[in-house]
Order: C-alpha cells, then sequence, then structure tokens
C-alpha cells in the first residue's frame, strides 16, 4: 500500500513538474530575420548600404505587456570608394514593451545594451577591430502567423561605442518568431 501511494504522489509530482515546464516553454520564443544595415554619421561616410542577419529568443510573462529579449546580429558593409568590408558581430540583451492592441497586428518598443565587435578589412592594407559596448532603441510591429508564430518587422539605431567615431547604424528586420504570444 505505501508503494502504490508513494507511486501516486511520484507521478503527481511529475505531472505538476512537466506541466509548469511547458507553461515556462509556452512563454519562450524562438526567432530568426534580416535585412538592410543603413549606416549613419561617421560609419556613413566610410560604409554603403549592407545586410544583417538576426537571431533572437525572448521571453515574454504572460500578464504583463513587458518582455525580454536577447538579439544576436552578424552585418556586413562595403567600404565607400576601396575593396574592403565592414563586418558587425554582437548581441544586445534587450527590453520590449507591447502594446495593447485589438486584432492581429501588435506594435512594440525595444531597448538594449549590448556588445559589438567591429572590424574593417580593407584589401592590401589588412584589418583592424575592437569590441566595444553598444546600445539601441526602436520600434516593431507583431503580426500573427498561426497560432504559435509571429512575422516581425522593425527598425532600430544603434551606436557601438568605438574608439575614434561611434558606429551608428540603423538596421531594417523583418523575420519570424516561433512561440509568441
Amino acid at each position: 500500500m505505501k508503494r502504490v501511494v508513494l507511486s501516486m504522489v511520484a507521478v503527481a509530482l511529475a505531472a505538476q513538474v512537466s506541466s509548469t515546464a511547458l507553461e515556462a516553454q509556452s512563454k519562450l520564443s524562438f526567432g530568426a530575420g534580416g535585412g538592410l544595415t543603413l549606416p549613419l554619421g561617421d560609419f556613413n561616410d566610410v560604409a554603403k548600404l549592407g545586410w544583417h542577419g538576426l537571431a533572437v529568443i525572448g521571453y515574454a510573462p504572460s500578464a504583463s505587456p513587458v518582455g525580454f529579449r536577447g538579439d544576436f546580429m552578424y552585418a556586413q558593409n562595403s567600404i565607400d570608394g576601396a575593396d574592403g568590408k565592414t563586418k558587425l558581430a554582437g548581441g544586445l540583451v534587450n527590453v520590449t514593451y507591447a502594446f495593447q492592441s485589438k486584432g492581429s497586428i501588435k506594435p512594440y518598443l525595444i531597448g538594449g545594451l549590448g556588445l559589438f565587435n567591429a572590424k574593417v578589412d580593407i584589401t592590401g592594407f589588412g584589418s583592424d577591430s575592437e569590441t566595444k559596448l553598444a546600445a539601441g532603441g526602436g520600434l516593431g510591429l507583431k503580426f500573427r502567423a498561426g497560432s504559435d508564430a509571429s512575422i516581425f518587422a522593425e527598425s532600430r539605431f544603434i551606436n557601438v561605442f568605438t574608439s575614434d567615431n561611434s558606429t551608428n547604424f540603423i538596421p531594417l528586420t523583418v523575420g519570424i518568431q516561433f512561440g509568441t504570444r
């Protein structure tokens, strides 16, 4: 009898842990995107319009408009007037705020801090790189795409605090995110 009771308690605990784990997973989201990278300021004097790829992982408590998102980005721009490229690789830890809206379109704000490695590689002259603090913020729209997915479109201003001049750019991103609410 003790074994039966202990077995039932064990099964009940396992079921509770499983349902809690599934509930926690439903708040996690994963996604990927890409788009254009517009250089600004001094960076615009050196670089042409480029491209970027983005991987995201997010967490949003179900009862709150505030969420958290980690971004991992790689961007590349050709150098204006020379044979070479600039490469930006890094990530940001962001806070998001989703505005309440009726329908399947949700506007949101995003802002965060992180680190980026900025590298300049010019053919015949070599390369130089440095890893520095970065900050960014912007806005986006999420479009419901099924029961567990969303298409997102966003624009942010990102500043990498490089030594001589800050490296400023705007990534215009379109992507898909799974596990969203």
